[in-house]
């Protein structure tokens, strides 16, 4: 039996597939008032009295408008990251201060009038009149406040979450806009993509000199029956921008996508990512999944996010103890939601996800 680790050993060994004690947790983003609840209360959960105040009293000033974290949201939140992974047993923490590629910290650029995030918004970078509208932040207003985030990493592995940058292109685009301008001028797409991306490029490049662990880059680049382009358009068109960012990557890194990605995996991984998050449930066979590609990347995710939101704790369990049997042999798998812990998820639930990954996730896999 393996020797008890250290949350940042777990997670690393973990991304290389490695011998652990038990199976990894990580969760990109984890809504504290879910923690709150299942810790029994504010001051159950830290005895920060500036996180404490920030969190009781002034909520609002967290977050800018579009939903990215302000620089005091930067700060509370990273003393409070290691408090969450403490109530959750998860075994990162996440740096979300280099996410938001454009000034004023906004991830998209959304139209004002179709404030709605997702599919339903639409963009403003219509046509190259508009590359204007494309200011970037500076390098240094992502990365600095990074370094006080990690003083206070403790023994959890850090990651900086950002973007590859095609997430960003096509939101600030609007969806059909970027669909459309693919078949008909993809010179305009990548245009906007390569902005996006050399700017990730160099934000990640200076976030891997500092003391994190690794990166988890997202880009949400499929449904859940099948990738938003064909396996030619993003081989041609766009994997030679994010491949910029991927290359200066040299942390290990876990990439994040919803949707079926198998048409595109084998050119998805000649980027050198370590692992795929999140498994959206539905959207890939798992065992074929695990066959094909779990000797080359290690498999996050797949603990159904609509279930930790309508289902029972008997449901989270099972699916949890299924997941430990059909991934969890090999070291090559890390529990994870199928997206986030969202303000949604019950927390009773959340508390039987993690039940169940200490009851069962500890190696040797002992279920039949």
């Amino acid at each position: 039996m393996q020797d008890e680790m250290t949350p940042r050993e777990r997670v690393l060994a973990s991304l290389q597939r490695k011998p652990v004690d038990r199976i990894s947790y990580c969760e990109h983003w984890v809504d504290p008032g879910v923690v709150i609840k299942i810790a029994g209360g504010l001051d159950k959960l830290t005895s920060n009295q500036e996180i404490l105040r920030a969190l009781s009293d002034e909520a609002d000033d967290l977050s800018s408008s579009d939903g990215s974290l302000a620089p005091k949201g930067v700060r509370i939140f990273g003393l409070l990251e290691p408090e969450i992974s403490r109530v959750l047993h998860r075994d990162n923490i996440t740096y979300w201060g280099a996410s938001a590629p454009f000034e004023g910290g906004k991830t998209y650029l959304l139209d004002p009038s179709t404030p709605e995030r997702g599919f339903s918004a639409d963009g403003i970078i219509k046509s190259r009149k508009d590359l204007d509208k494309m200011v970037f932040r500076r390098i240094e207003e992502a990365v600095e406040p990074a370094k006080e985030f990690l003083a206070h990493k403790e023994d959890f592995a850090a990651c900086a979450l950002i973007f590859l940058g095609i997430d960003p292109a096509w939101h600030s685009m609007g969806f059909e806009t970027f669909n459309m301008k693919l078949i008909e001028e993809p010179e305009f797409v990548e245009e906007v993509l390569s902005r996006i991306s050399d700017w990730y490029a160099r934000v990640v490049e200076e976030l891997c000199k500092l003391d994190f662990d690794f990166i988890w880059a997202a880009d949400d680049i499929a449904y859940r029956t099948a990738p938003f382009f064909s396996p030619k358009i993003y081989r041609e068109v766009l994997l030679p921008h994010t491949r910029k960012v991927a290359e200066k990557i040299t942390l290990p890194w876990i990439y994040h996508s919803d949707g079926n990605l198998l048409p595109l995996m084998d050119d998805l991984l000649s980027q050198g990512m370590n692992a795929i998050h999140p498994l959206e449930p539905g959207s890939m066979d798992l065992l074929e999944l695990k066959k094909r590609y779990g000797h080359r990347v290690t498999l996050v995710g797949n603990i159904d996010i609509d279930l930790l939101t309508r289902g029972t704790p008997q449901q989270v369990k099972k699916q949890v103890k299924d997941r430990i049997r059909m991934l969890g042999r090999g070291y090559g798998y890390i529990l994870s939601s199928s997206n986030s812990i969202t303000p949604a998820c019950l927390p009773e639930n959340v508390k039987a996800m993690i039940e169940a990954l200490l009851e069962y996730g500890r190696y040797p896999i002992a279920l039949d």
